[in-house]
């Protein structure tokens, strides 16, 4: 039986178009981590960056967790052979010169953060050797540093200081997220990582959301005389919503406006495009779920796919939205689903 929608029980998703897989890069994930290594990553329009916001399922465990953070900054490992002497790290150009050669990691950061670029905190050294030196700071996720060394006067061994680039700076290789993992659902390494988009969630008060599927029938005529019809050209389905919102949350850390996630600026301004072809226009995918709160009713989803809005109007004050646009498809995706918390989520990619 059709059940007219009670708008109080309306959730509205805005959806950017960010998408893709990895793996797992953790040799023992573990209850209650919030931190791992991710590699073999595939993203969406050639990104390598996994962005604040994003979400993602691991192979067999259905929680949806949001990513929080991401490490995506210039990594190396440097080597000594040696059994004496010293050696020089070259930062960027700058020298820290002196080194033991069996100096402790704390012993190498200290030196690498005396430079004149550098500030405490600005590099983490890591390991007995080979040490581990990963960027941070002023110097997080960005790329191009180098690092070389000068092991003229080691002693013994190879006399040699080998570095090696482990992360080129333009690459997540660790998230953070929330929720923590929980027992009975851990992960393993390798494990496939299928990401999902970033998302404004607006829960509905007062208003209307509005979908109209236009079609374009061709009538044929013989001399003069109706002689059938064809179906026409597709046509762009219409939507418009206006509404009152309780509140508004975001999976990013900052949460942009409505305007800001339709318009791709301010705090939105480095959303993905969700279009089929990201040359096109920006575009998001619309999500309304309406989950009655009697248990026997079906919770229903539709998806609106590749919307582009054409006229815009907000007030922050009176927590009002009214937006018009089309979508570069005839009609809505519906789901239906026993309860809302069996997720439906997007996948682009």
């Amino acid at each position: 039986m059709a059940r007219r929608k009670e708008l109080n029980n309306l959730t509205f998703e805005i959806l950017d178009g960010f998408g893709g897989t990895g793996a797992i890069n953790e040799a023992t994930p573990a209850v209650s981590d919030t931190t791992m290594g991710v590699d073999t990553e595939v993203l969406n329009d050639s990104a390598t960056i996994v962005p604040v916001g994003a979400r993602f399922t691991t192979a067999g465990i259905a929680t949806v967790r949001t990513v929080t953070a991401t490490q995506n900054s210039q990594q190396w490992t440097i080597t000594i052979d040696a059994t004496g002497g010293t050696f020089d790290l070259v930062l960027n150009g700058e020298t820290a010169a002196g080194i033991a050669y069996d100096a402790t990691s704390a012993t190498i950061q200290t030196a690498i953060e005396g430079l004149a670029a550098m500030t405490a905190g600005d590099v983490t050294v890591t390991g007995d050797g080979p040490h581990t030196i990963t960027l941070a700071v002023t110097f997080a996720n960005t790329s191009g540093n180098t690092l070389t060394t000068d092991p003229a006067s080691l002693t013994g061994g190879g006399s040699t200081a080998t570095v090696a680039e482990v992360q080129d700076g333009l690459t997540t290789w660790e998230v953070t997220f929330t929720p923590a993992i929980a027992t009975g659902s851990v992960p393993a390494d390798d494990d496939v990582i299928t990401y999902y988009p970033r998302k404004l969630e607006v829960k509905v008060g007062e208003g209307d959301i509005e979908h109209t599927k236009n079609k374009d029938p061709q009538v044929d005529l013989d001399r003069g005389v109706l002689d059938g019809a064809r179906a026409g050209n597709e046509q762009p389905m219409d939507v418009s919503f206006s509404f009152v919102y309780d509140w508004i949350r975001s999976s990013t850390t900052d949460v942009p406006t409505v305007d800001e996630v339709l318009e791709r600026e301010g705090e939105a301004a480095d959303w993905t495009n969700a279009a089929a072809d990201t040359c096109e226009p920006y575009q998001v995918t619309l999500k309304v779920i309406d989950a009655p709160d009697c248990g026997s009713e079906q919770a229903e989803i539709l998806l609106f796919k590749y919307f582009l809005p054409q006229s815009i109007s907000a007030s922050v004050e009176s927590a009002t939205v009214s937006v018009s646009g089309v979508c570069v498809a005839t009609k809505p995706t519906v789901y239906r689903v026993a309860n809302v918390s069996d997720t439906i989520e997007i996948t682009n990619s």
